[in-house]
Order: C-alpha cells, then sequence, then structure tokens
C-alpha cells in the first residue's frame, strides 16, 4: 500500500496535496529541531554552529520530500530575469557528436545559459582573465544555472578569478526525452559556441558541482577521445563531483554511508537523479562516462582542481575518483578538502551557513587559477 502511495506523489492532486502536508508538518516540528539542537553534543557535528545544524536538517528533509514528489523547474529558453545576461546557443552543423553522443532517440537542440557578472565582451578585455563554463549540480533532475539557482557559486568564481562566467541551462532528465546523453550534447553545444565566439582554448576554463562535476569530467572524457573534434581546455574545476551515480541505485546508499549524518543528501534523491539521467536498459548506469569513479583516463595537459567537503556522503568515491586519475601518467589533479563540510557548499554554503568556509575555499581555487592561467 505503501509503494502504491508514493508511486501516486509526483501526480496532482496527490502531489498538491503532499507538498501542503510536508510544509505544514515542518512548520510544526522546526521550532523543536531548533531547541533540540542547542547543545553542541546533539549537533551533527560538533564544529557546526546551531545555525549550520538547523539548516542541513531542514534542508535535509526539503530534499527527501522534494525527490518523493519529482519536483523541478519548468524548463524554459526565454530570457526571464536574467533579461539580455541569457543567450540562446543553437546546436553546431559540425560534425562534432560523435560515439556516445550520436545517439538513435536524443538528438542536440537549442540551449541557453547565463552569463556572469555581465555579457561576455571580447577576448581583447584586459581584465577578463578566462571564461569559465560551468555546469550546475541537481543530480541531473534539479537546476538550471540561472541566477537564483547559480548566482552564489558564479559570485565566487567571478569575485575569485576575474573571469566571465557562462552558466549552462542544459536539459534536466526529470523532463521527457532528456536521459544521457542529452546533458552532454548541451555541454559539448556550449563549449563548441565558446570556440566559436573567438575564445581561445587556452582561455577557457571547465567548472561543475556535483552532478554538474559528473558532466565535465564526461566533457574531458570525450575530448580525450575525440581531440579531432574539439581542443583541451586550460582547466578544470570539479566541486563535489558525483563520480558514483550507480551507487545510488543500491538499497540505502546514502542512509548507510559513514557520512549520513553530517549530509543532506538522500537516497531518493541519488535514486531519482541516476535511474531518470541512465535508465536501464537504455544506458548502462555504471559506464565510464555516467559512473567515471573507476574508470582513470589520460587528460594530460588539463589540470583538474577537485574539490570535497570532509563530512559529505560523496567523499570516499570523491578521494577514490582523484587517487585513480592521479595515477594516470601525465595528469595533473590538485585535491581540495574543507574540514567540516558537508556537500556542495560552492552552490549552497551561503544558504546552509558555511559562507565562512565558501570563502576560504574559493580564495584558494583563485590562488590555484591564477597560478594555472600564468603558465
Amino acid at each position: 500500500m505503501a509503494s502504491l502511495l508514493y508511486s501516486l506523489l509526483p501526480y496532482h492532486p496527490f502531489k498538491a496535496l503532499y507538498v501542503f502536508l510536508v510544509a505544514l508538518s515542518i512548520s510544526v516540528r522546526a521550532p523543536f529541531w531548533l531547541l533540540y539542537l542547542i547543545p553542541r553534543f546533539l549537533r551533527q557535528h560538533p564544529s557546526w554552529t546551531l545555525r549550520q545544524s538547523f539548516m542541513m536538517k531542514l534542508f535535509s528533509v526539503a530534499s527527501h520530500h522534494t525527490s518523493l514528489v519529482r519536483q523541478h523547474p519548468h524548463w524554459s529558453l526565454l530570457p526571464g530575469a536574467e533579461k539580455d545576461r541569457y543567450e540562446r546557443i543553437s546546436p553546431s552543423q559540425k560534425d562534432i557528436y560523435r560515439g556516445v553522443l550520436n545517439d538513435k532517440e536524443i538528438k542536440p537542440v537549442e540551449v541557453g545559459g547565463t552569463w556572469y557578472p555581465t555579457v561576455y565582451k571580447s577576448t581583447t578585455d584586459a581584465e577578463c582573465k578566462a571564461v569559465i563554463l560551468h555546469l550546475h549540480g541537481g543530480a541531473f533532475v534539479v537546476g538550471d544555472g540561472r541566477q537564483a539557482d547559480l548566482g552564489h557559486g558564479a559570485a565566487l568564481l567571478t569575485s575569485h578569478t576575474d573571469s566571465y562566467v557562462f552558466g549552462l541551462q542544459y536539459r534536466i532528465s526529470s523532463n521527457p526525452g532528456c536521459r544521457f546523453p542529452a546533458a552532454l550534447q548541451d555541454a559539448v553545444t556550449a563549449y563548441h559556441s565558446l570556440l566559436s565566439r573567438g575564445i581561445p582554448a587556452s582561455s577557457i576554463i571547465l567548472s561543475g558541482d556535483s552532478a554538474g562535476g559528473n558532466l565535465i569530467i564526461a566533457l574531458l572524457r570525450y575530448i580525450t577521445e575525440h581531440p579531432d573534434v574539439l581542443p583541451k581546455p586550460k582547466a578544470a574545476l570539479l566541486w563535489c563531483p558525483w563520480v558514483d551515480p550507480a551507487a545510488c541505485l543500491q538499497p540505502y546508499a546514502c542512509s548507510s554511508n559513514r557520512n549520513a549524518r553530517t549530509d543532506f543528501l538522500q537516497d531518493a534523491f541519488g535514486e531519482w537523479g541516476v535511474r531518470a539521467y541512465a535508465p536501464a536498459p537504455l544506458v548502462d548506469a555504471r559506464a565510464p562516462y555516467i559512473s567515471p569513479v573507476d574508470h582513470p583516463f589520460r587528460c594530460a595537459g588539463v589540470p583538474m582542481w577537485v574539490q570535497f567537503g570532509e563530512v559529505e556522503i560523496l567523499a570516499d568515491s570523491i578521494v577514490r575518483f582523484a587517487a585513480g586519475m592521479r595515477g594516470v601518467e601525465g595528469n595533473e589533479v590538485e585535491v581540495h578538502e574543507d574540514k567540516g563540510a558537508p556537500h556542495d557548499i560552492f552552490l549552497l554554503g551561503a544558504l546552509l551557513g558555511f559562507r565562512d568556509a565558501t570563502e576560504k575555499m574559493a580564495g584558494a581555487m583563485g590562488e590555484w587559477v591564477r597560478g594555472k592561467m600564468g603558465d
């Protein structure tokens, strides 16, 4: 009976009723959570403030229920609040969608993205040290790279690197017909578009958080496997990359993790994401382009910055991935661990109360980027 009820939640009127009841329940329980977390020894982590502990609890519960109702943003190519900072991109007419991108059902389409802090001007802009192509997180099923979604992360990138940032609104798999390789096709479209407008590959840095980090790894793999299609970028920034989506197909993958108490990632969210992005039997979630954790590849000439939170659920898999990449001759991998941090403070640090840790992390990244751009 319970499974039948859960299967009805993504549909109205069951969705609306469930959302109302959850919101009512959280509003009633939230004050008790706050009181419970006042003693430091009852908090999820001894170094966390009351605000951090409360927001992590709140976000964890909200994330779980959002996953059950399959709540996701409407995907639109209209400019919206971003106005002239939003740019639409047509798929390339050149033969750049090969191999895994040449799918019988999923085809390249027009996509869009938002420029930060302003629309890109030209390669002669003396103040611009790089152009960063960023792919947002959200387990492949939520997020859009617009101001409300990526604003905090984009501000970190622009303020610490003096760069333009293009936040791509790739197709999310919670929408029909947007399974793998749709998002990767969009990433290739966006990267090729930057090159086509005269930005040299040596001035482009690829960046992605969580599922977006997974896509950046896939894009780098595609570039190295097809050197005649696209040139290598200058560097890559991977923020808490989701390198093992296939693991979320196992029961209690998140809740049984050693860091389950100190992270907001939920079993339902991860399972929703991987089943939508890599639906069996059409797509194998264990394949290198989906779960790269144990599939290192040679990416010489593209130094990688790999960041993760000490107490996040993805920590062990990220360390394993970085070690594997380091073990390949010619690869350069810089690993940055944030003590006491949960998943993806790049995107959510300000919301969850980890602003200081986020700024410190971004400062270290900026120093690393400046060093690479000076090479």
